[in-house]
C-alpha cells in the first residue's frame, strides 16, 4: 500500500488521494485497506516513518565510523536509489510530508549518540540538520536533478553535517 500511495503521489497532490484509490492501486480490497489505515494521512505517516527510518539506518553508522563525508555520501546515494519515491513525497505531499519527516526524524535521532559540538545545543543541531537536509534535497531533486551525486554529497556535508557535528 505504501508503494501504491507513492505511485498516486507521482500523479496527483496528496489531497486528491483517497483510500479507495490506494486500495485499487495496491490490488487489495477496500476493507483490507481500512484494517490497516483509517485514512490516507495514516498511510502517509507510516510511509514517511518507514523511509526516514531507512535513511537513518543507512546514514548514522557511516557518520559514527567514517565521518561526515561518508554519511553525506550514504544519504545522497540512498536518496538517488529511490529518487522517484522522494520526488513523489516532496511534490505530491509537500508540506504535510516535510512536517512529518521533521517530527519523525527528530524523535528518531534523539535516541542516537550526541555528535554535536559542545557549543551547539543538541536539539537545535538535530532540528537544523533535518530541516536543512530536507531543503537541500528538495532543491536538488526538483531544481538541479542532473547535479553530480558527489557534488550533492559535498553540499550536504559542507553546509549541514560538518557544521553541526564533531564527527568530521
Amino acid at each position: 500500500m505504501r508503494q501504491a500511495l507513492l505511485e498516486l503521489l507521482a500523479d496527483m497532490p496528496f489531497e486528491a488521494v483517497t483510500g479507495a484509490m490506494i486500495a485499487d492501486r495496491a490490488g487489495v480490497g477496500y476493507a483490507t485497506y481500512f484494517r490497516h489505515y483509517a485514512d490516507p494521512r495514516d498511510l502517509l505517516v507510516d510511509t514517511v516513518a518507514h523511509l526516514a527510518d531507512e535513511l537513518v539506518e543507512q546514514m548514522i553508522p557511516a557518520l559514527i565510523s567514517g565521518g561526515t563525508q561518508a554519511a553525506a555520501r550514504e544519504l545522497v546515494q540512498a536518496i538517488d536509489a529511490e529518487r522517484s519515491t522522494y520526488i513523489a513525497l516532496l511534490t505530491g505531499a509537500g508540506d504535510a510530508t516535510r512536517g512529518m519527516l521533521v517530527r519523525h526524524l527528530f524523535d528518531r535521532m534523539a535516541d542516537l549518540p550526541d555528535l554535536s559540538p559542545e557549543w551547539l545545543p543538541r536539539r537545535l543541531a538535530i532540528r537544523f540538520a533535518i530541516v536543512g537536509t530536507i531543503e537541500l534535497l528538495d532543491w536538488w531533486l526538483r531544481e538541479e536533478p542532473l547535479l553530480d551525486l558527489a557534488r550533492v554529497a559535498d553540499l550536504v556535508d559542507r553546509l549541514i553535517i560538518a557544521r553541526i557535528s564533531t564527527a568530521s
